[in-house]
């Protein structure tokens, strides 16, 4: 007598689950997917953005102390 479970394994096994999408779902679901691209990648941009401007203003403080410096050789 065969088991339940294994039969149910087999016939779970052999049916293929892929629902048929209306066009309308199907751009329904592309159209979500671009949201949720669009916001990672405004945030990746933010990101980028604070960083940056963390970057410059180093750059500017480092720029100011190489000149002050430059100046105290000048006037020594």
């Amino acid at each position: 007598m065969p088991s339940n479970i294994i039969s149910l394994s087999a016939e779970l096994a052999s049916r293929q689950d892929e629902p048929a999408l209306t066009p309308k779902q199907e751009i329904t679901v592309e159209l979500r997917n671009h949201y949720s691209q669009q916001t990672r990648l405004r945030r990746a941009c933010r990101s980028h953005q604070v960083a940056y401007k963390l970057r410059v203003r180093e750059y500017i403080e480092i720029t100011e102390c190489i000149e002050h410096q430059e100046e105290k050789l000048l006037r020594a």
